[in-house]
C-alpha cells in the first residue's frame, strides 16, 4: 500500500488499484483469453483433421483385412472361415481374448462375423471381461443382428445396420453412439468379404477403433492435446512476464513524473524528469521540463521583481529621506532667522533649490519607469541634431558639472546626419548618463560625448574618466535598480532607474544599449540609433548585452 500527499489529503492506493498491476494483470488476462482460444481453435482443428483422416484410415484397414480374409479363405483347402479370419490378425493369440488388432498404425477391435450372425473370429466363448467390455459389445452387435426390429442397445443401431448391409455386398461406415465429449465421433468400418465364384458374400469384417467402442480419447489426441496444453501454458506465463515488464516500461516513467510533481508541489521548481522513454511518454516527460524549467524561470523573476520592490522601496526612502531632512532643516533655520546674512539666504536658497531638483527627477523617473511598465512609451518622433541637442543639455547641467570640477566634451560632429527621434525623451538620455558618468568621474576628469555613423545608424559613446566598472556588472548595469557597488549609494544617490530609463528609451527608438570599459579611461556607456525608423519593437527587461564588436567606437589613442 502506497500513501500519496495532495492537497493536504491522504490518498490511499491499494495495490489493485495502482496502474502498474492494472496494466499488468489486464495484459495476463487478455493473454490468457488470447491464449484459450488459440488453444481450443487449435484442438478443434486437429480433432477436425483427426476425424477426417481417421475415416480414411479405418475405411483402408477394413477393406484390406477383408481383402486378407478372402486370400486366405481361397487357400485353405478347408474353406474355413474361422481360419482365414485367424490368420489375418496381427497377433492370433491375443486376438482370440481381445479381439485387437493393429492396422493402419492403431489399435482396432475386428470382428470378422458369418452370413448367419455368428462371430467366427474371436468367438465370444474366448473373450475375456475387461474394462473395454468387448465381450459385451458383441454380444449386444450378435443381439441386433438375430433381433432386427428390435431397438440396439448401446447406440449399436447404425453399426448393425451397416453389417446387415455388408452382407449384401455393401461397404458401410457410421458412428457408435454419441461422439466423445460431443466433440470426437466414434467411428466404424464395415466390409463384406467376398470370395470369387460366390455371389454373396461370405462374411463381414466390422473395424472400430479401441478407443471409440471404450468411448476414451484416442492416444494421438492425448499426445497432440497436452503438447498444446502445454505450449498454451508457457505461452501464457511469457505472455505474463511480457505484459508485467510492458506494464512497466509505462509505468516507472510516470512514477518518476509523479516523484517530479511532488517535489514541485514542495517548491522544487528546479526539478527535471530523466527518462530513455519514447513516444508519448518521451514527449511528456520533455514537456514537463520545459514546464518545470518556465515556471522556475518565472518564480526566479517573481523573486527579482520582489527584491526590485523592496530596493525601490528602501531607494525611494533614501532619496526622499536626504533632501526632505536637508529641507526641512533649512527651512527651520530660515523660520529663526537667527544670525544669518543676506549671504547665507541665499546659499539656504540654493541647496533647498537644488534638494528640490533631486526630488523632481525622482518623481520623472518614477513616472517614467511607470509609463515603461504599462508599454505607454511611444516616442513622438521629430528630426533631431544630435550635436545641437547634447549642447542644450550640457548647458542644463552646466552647475551640476561646475560643483563637481568635471569637464565635459561635445565630441559629436554638426556634419552627422539628423535622426528621427523625440528630442525630450532624446535629452532624457543624454541627461541621465552624463549625470551617471558625473556620479563617478573625480574632480578634473572629463566626461566626452561622441558620435559616429555606421551604416544606417549612429552609435553614441559617453566616456568617463572615472575607476570603470567592474566587468563581472558590465552586463547588468542597465537593468532596474541594480548598482555596481552597492556601497556608493549613500555617495552617489540616485534612485537606480537612470540606466534602466535609458534602455527603455532607446529600445522604443529601436537601438541598443551597451557597456564595456574604455582603454586608457573610465567607463563607456554606449547606445544606438536608427537613421530612420523602423518601427516599434517591444521592450524587455533581459539583461544588458554588449553591443557587437563593429558597433563599438574604436578607443581613443
Amino acid at each position: 500500500m502506497r500513501i500519496r500527499w495532495w492537497q493536504g489529503k491522504i490518498m490511499r492506493i491499494r495495490w489493485w488499484q495502482s496502474i502498474r498491476w492494472q496494466l499488468a494483470i489486464g495484459s495476463v488476462l487478455v493473454s490468457l483469453v488470447a491464449t484459450g482460444l488459440l488453444t481450443l481453435a487449435a484442438l478443434f482443428a486437429i480433432v477436425r483433421f483427426y476425424d477426417i483422416d481417421q475415416q480414411g484410415r479405418l475405411t483402408n484397414a477394413a477393406t484390406s483385412t477383408a481383402q486378407l480374409v478372402s486370400d486366405h479363405y481361397s487357400q485353405d483347402d478347408d474353406h474355413s472361415l474361422y481360419q482365414a479370419a485367424k490368420a489375418a490378425y496381427s497377433f492370433p493369440r491375443l486376438a482370440a481374448t481381445t479381439a485387437v488388432t493393429k492396422a493402419e498404425g492403431d489399435d482396432y477391435l475386428l470382428f470378422v462375423i458369418d452370413h448367419e450372425n455368428d462371430a467366427t473370429f474371436p468367438t465370444l466363448k474366448s473373450l475375456s471381461h475387461g474394462k473395454d467390455s468387448t465381450k459385451d459389445l458383441l454380444d449386444s452387435l450378435l443381439d441386433g443382428l438375430n433381433h432386427p426390429d428390435e431397438k440396439t442397445k448401446d447406440g449399436l443401431g447404425q453399426l448393425r445396420d451397416a453389417v446387415l448391409k455388408a452382407q449384401q455386398g455393401k461397404s458401410a461406415t457410421g458412428e457408435i453412439g454419441t461422439a466423445y465429449l460431443g466433440v470426437l465421433p466414434r467411428a466404424f468400418a464395415v466390409e463384406p468379404v467376398k470370395v470369387a465364384g460366390k455371389n454373396a458374400p461370405i462374411g463381414v469384417v466390422v473395424l472400430i477403433p479401441t478407443s471409440a467402442a471404450n468411448n476414451t480419447l484416442p492416444p494421438f489426441i492425448k499426445i497432440v492435446g497436452r503438447a498444446v496444453l502445454l505450449a498454451s501454458v508457457i505461452v501464457t506465463i511469457l505472455a505474463a512476464i511480457a505484459g508485467i515488464l510492458f506494464s512497466r516500461t509505462i509505468t516507472h516513467p510516470l512514477a518518476k513524473l509523479n516523484n517530479a510533481t511532488r517535489k514541485m508541489a514542495a517548491g522544487d521548481y528546479g526539478t527535471q524528469v530523466r527518462t530513455k522513454a519514447l513516444g508519448e511518454l518521451g514527449e511528456l516527460a520533455t514537456t514537463f521540463n520545459d514546464m518545470a524549467a518556465q515556471l522556475q524561470r518565472d518564480v526566479e523573476e517573481l523573486r527579482k521583481q520582489e527584491i526590485w520592490r523592496r530596493e525601490l522601496l528602501m531607494s525611494i526612502t533614501h532619496d526622499l529621506a536626504t533632501p526632505l531632512t536637508a529641507i526641512a532643516g533649512l527651512g527651520e533655520a530660515l523660520a529663526d532667522g537667527v544670525d544669518q546674512s543676506h549671504e547665507d539666504y541665499e546659499a539656504t536658497g540654493r541647496i533647498i533649490f537644488r534638494e528640490t531638483l533631486r526630488l523632481r527627477r525622482l518623481v520623472q523617473d518614477l513616472h517614467m519607469m511607470a509609463k515603461v511598465e504599462a508599454g505607454a512609451l511611444h516616442p513622438h518622433r521629430k528630426p533631431v541634431r544630435l550635436a545641437a541637442l547634447l549642447d542644450e543639455v550640457l548647458a542644463v547641467l552646466t552647475p551640476e558639472f561646475e560643483r563637481e570640477q568635471v569637464e565635459p566634451v561635445n565630441a559629436i560632429s554638426y556634419n552627422l546626419p539628423s535622426i528621427q527621434a523625440d528630442p525630450d525623451m532624446l535629452a532624457r538620455v543624454f541627461a541621465n548618463l552624463c549625470d551617471n558618468a558625473l556620479h563617478f568621474t573625480p574632480a578634473g576628469g572629463t566626461i566626452t560625448v561622441e558620435a559616429q555613423q555606421q551604416g544606417e545608424q549612429i552609435v553614441i559613446a559617453v566616456t568617463d574618466t572615472g575607476p570603470g566598472i567592474d566587468p563581472e556588472a558590465l552586463p547588468r548595469v542597465f537593468e532596474r535598480f541594480y548598482r555596481a557597488d552597492s556601497a556608493r549609494q549613500s555617495k552617489t544617490g540616485g534612485s537606480g532607474l537612470g540606466l534602466a530609463i535609458v534602455r527603455a528609451i532607446v529600445e522604443a527608438h529601436g537601438g541598443q544599449v551597451g557597456a564595456e570599459n574604455a582603454p586608457g579611461a573610465g567607463a563607456r556607456l554606449l547606445f544606438t540609433l536608427p537613421l530612420q525608423p523602423a518601427g516599434q519593437p517591444s521592450l524587455s527587461d533581459a539583461p544588458t548585452l554588449p553591443l557587437q564588436e563593429d558597433l563599438l567606437i574604436p578607443p581613443r589613442r
